[in-house]
């Protein structure tokens, strides 16, 4: 069966090919006689001949439409791209600043300015400097706080002394505002003396400190009053004079 080039299909061949009987309007259709080129396996051979070609003419034109597509899209990528670099050129933010050129010299043009007859204003009196006064931390050592004067007088005399002992007499003078009642006195001896007996006094000693506390008769002390006690002591190598004497935890001079 002979094809024209375009694939295209007369009506009599499409009516010959679908087995349709074309008919008038208004008449029933006329039965048309079967042909025998319409049967058969020759008949089913075309079909298929036909079906493989219009399948094969859909590939080539979906393969062409896939071409177009592929190469529009890159021309529009293209041109999007040469869009961007084109607007970056030109924006002010990419521009290279030109540096400016050297400042010419502020030039002020001569003028001719008359003499004035009146005296120039005396000169405005320049700012008094105001001096600026620097804390300087000092760095000596604070002195001692002072010692406050002793309200009391101890007068330690020996009487009588021996190849290994001594007696001596004690007389404590109250110099302060307040009477003490009662008092008690201390004082400390330097070269490991002993006291073996007392009188007007309690005595006591702890390693070289000796404590004398008064008796009931004599333990009001009134200011400017003297009481008077005594003892008896030992000693081994020699017998030097007391120190650090106290009156009621007070430090007292020695008389």
């Amino acid at each position: 069966m002979a094809r024209r080039d375009d694939d295209e299909l007369t009506v009599a061949e499409l009516l010959r090919e679908t087995g349709a009987t074309p008919r008038a309007l208004g008449r029933a259709p006329e039965a048309a006689p079967a042909r025998a080129e319409d049967t058969g396996d020759g008949y089913r051979e075309r079909l298929e001949q036909r079906a493989r070609e219009a399948a094969s003419h859909q590939q080539r034109a979906g393969r062409r439409i896939r071409w177009v597509s592929a190469i529009c899209g890159a021309v529009v990528v293209l041109g999007s791209l040469v869009l961007i670099a084109v607007t970056s050129e030109s924006s002010p933010g990419r521009q290279v600043a030109t540096p400016p050129g050297p400042l010419a010299p502020a030039t002020t043009p001569a003028t001719t300015t008359p003499r004035s007859t009146t005296a120039p204003a005396p000169p405005k009196p320049s700012p008094t400097p105001i001096p600026t006064v620097l804390r300087q931390t000092s760095t000596a050592p604070k002195p001692p706080p002072p010692v406050p004067a002793s309200t009391c007088v101890v007068r330690f005399s020996v009487r009588d002394q021996w190849n290994d002992g001594f007696t001596a007499d004690v007389a404590i003078t109250n110099k302060g505002s307040e009477t003490l009642d009662p008092w008690t006195l201390t004082w400390t001896f330097t070269a490991g003396q002993r006291v073996t007996h007392g009188w007007d006094g309690r005595y006591s000693q702890s390693g070289s400190r000796v404590t004398v506390d008064a008796e009931s008769y004599n333990a009001t002390l009134a200011p400017g009053a003297t009481v008077s006690t005594g003892l008896n002591g030992a000693f081994d190598g020699g017998n030097p004079a007391p120190g650090g004497f106290t009156l009621n935890g007070a430090p007292c001079d020695a008389g």
